[in-house]
């Protein structure tokens, strides 16, 4: 089996880390968490269970960022608020791809009734 998509997801969710811990974003921790507890032993639950927390992630970035503009309209900040919403699209980019390569790796990973674990 070829774990490139797993890879990719590892690799895309490692760097939308800094985005999750800049604004705090948990569900990205816990996604990227995730996502490296499962390329040491691969398994499709787990896959898709990170997924879905790029998906929430991907939300509540959007979510993060729209408080802020709407919180600080008017102010003398904005230049800061179009900044971070630069960043934010980086990092929303970066939770769509984890997101997609989580899932395509779920797909590609077998079943394995005889093990017991972590997402089984």
């Amino acid at each position: 089996m070829s774990n490139s998509n797993l890879k990719k997801a590892v690799a895309a969710g490692s760097i939308a880390l800094v985005w999750s811990i800049c604004s705090l974003n948990l569900p990205g921790i816990i996604a990227a968490i995730i996502s490296w507890i499962i390329y040491g032993k691969p398994k499709k639950n787990g896959a898709k269970a990170a997924g879905v927390f790029y998906v929430i992630s991907f939300i509540g970035s959007i979510i993060f960022v729209l408080l802020l503009m709407i919180a600080l309209v008017g102010n003398r900040m904005a230049g800061l608020i179009n900044g971070m919403a630069i960043f934010s699209l980086f990092g929303d980019a970066l939770y769509i791809a984890a997101a997609v390569f989580s899932f395509k790796a779920a797909g590609e990973i077998n079943d394995s009734s005889n093990d017991n674990g972590f997402f089984d």
